[in-house]
């Protein structure tokens, strides 16, 4: 059974209806692809075991490893032919170790995943319709075409298409969006003579930036446009800091939102190094030149081998961004010793679980290499939204087993 994107992604899925499609996802799974039908036997798995929630931990998974391309096994893990004309190309991630994941996207897998993008924009960005409709997205990005160029550097796979891509062609669908990453010749040339490279000639259009916050402001309040600020966590803190130089700042209020995603807290992004983020540091930042208030701040959860994206809000109490698991997904965190699932206020791997957005590849459980700390079950203790709650306390760096030789064993 192929869990079919006419089904409504924002129903509010009860764990008995999210246990029947997990059942039938599972069989048809094992009834498409031969690695995970032998992974289930040797788990001595079968589907009539899917009874309850809780038994979504004896659910066989696959570790992140699994997906990356030097172990050169994310075709085996397809469930339909490159050659199908349901296929349509393979996912890449941003290559934060210099190792891709690639997972295989069907024709179904590319609308359930913009369904979940936008469900996950609307519950968590706090705009009003016609806010959505009225919205001009400055993005700390290259453009579209240059992101799946960067792709096509990573990796000799075709066809192939930065996962962050899919993201940022879901905003130009919602908003009117202008990226802010430029190339800027006299940089080039400066940096070809002195560097014998074109590294440096990349920036932020900062110019573009004030000037469209001039103009907004100059225009009578009705006839404003509701400003979103997206991009990567280093790079919108770096436009703060040239905000900070500058000595520039706004009361912007409630008509502007600061998107960030793909992680890169820790001071490591793609193939780039630079300082931490303290995000309580970013958070006050933010608030200080903009004029906004630390609810308008979001944080994006996603990662390439999962179709699900986290949403979240800035929890002063936590100091960080409270993760909120939707209701078309389920979370299960492992401890790191016996990959046992852990309680609530302990930390460990984070596990994926999802029957939407998976007909091109076995992703419907993935573990992540990303440690979290388990805030809730069932609720978010401060804003009430329904489902499990978490927050991202890093890439693990000493997973012990991160070879397919040796993790193969987990499933």
């Amino acid at each position: 059974m192929s869990v079919s994107a006419s089904l409504l992604i924002d129903k509010p899925y009860s764990d008995e209806e999210f246990i029947e499609l997990m059942r039938g996802l599972i069989a048809e799974t094992i009834s498409t692809n031969a690695f995970y039908e032998e992974a289930v036997k040797r788990k001595g798995f079968q589907v009539e075991d899917l009874n309850t929630i809780e038994d979504l931990e004896l659910i066989p998974y696959i570790p992140t490893p699994f997906f990356k391309e030097s172990a050169n096994f994310y075709k085996n893990l397809l469930k339909i032919p490159v050659e199908s004309p349901q296929f349509l190309y393979w996912n890449v991630s941003s290559c934060t170790s210099g190792d891709p994941s690639l997972v295989g996207i069907s024709v179904e897998d590319r609308e359930i995943l913009e369904q979940l993008a936008k469900k996950c924009l609307f519950e968590f960005i706090p705009r009003s319709e016609a806010d959505w409709a009225n919205t001009f997205s400055l993005i700390f990005s290259p453009s579209l075409k240059f992101l799946n160029r960067i792709a096509q550097r990573y990796t000799k796979i075709r066809p192939a298409k930065l996962y962050s891509s899919n993201l940022s062609e879901i905003s130009i669908k919602l908003t009117k969006v202008k990226f802010l990453i430029k190339f800027f010749i006299l940089k080039a040339l400066w940096a070809i003579l002195i560097k014998r490279s074109i590294r440096g000639a990349f920036g932020i259009d900062s110019k573009f930036v004030f000037k469209t916050l001039d103009e907004n402001l100059e225009k009578p309040e009705e006839e404003r446009k509701y400003i979103s600020l997206g991009g990567s966590a280093q790079l919108v803190s770096k436009f703060m800091d040239i905000m900070k130089e500058r000595d520039i700042s706004y009361n912007l209020g409630n008509n502007c939102d600061v998107i960030t995603g793909g992680g890169g807290w820790d001071g490591h992004k793609a193939q780039l190094k630079y300082d931490p983020i303290d995000k309580v540091d970013f958070v006050e930042s933010v608030v200080e030149t903009l004029g906004t208030e630390p609810k308008r701040l979001v944080d994006i959860y996603g990662f390439t081998e999962s179709p699900i994206i986290f949403g979240s809000h800035w929890s002063k109490k936590y100091e960080d961004f409270v993760m909120h698991c939707p209701s078309n997904a389920r979370i299960i965190v492992r401890d790191r010793d016996k990959l046992e699932p852990v309680k609530v206020g302990e930390n460990g791997y984070l596990q994926v679980l999802t029957p939407f957005g998976v007909t091109g590849s076995v992703n419907h459980a993935v573990l992540i290499d990303d440690q979290v700390e388990l805030i809730s079950l069932k609720e978010c203790p401060e804003c009430g939204y329904q489902g499990a709650t978490f927050k991202v306390l890093g890439r693990i760096k000493d997973w012990e087993g991160l070879g397919c030789s040796s993790i193969v064993t987990w499933l």
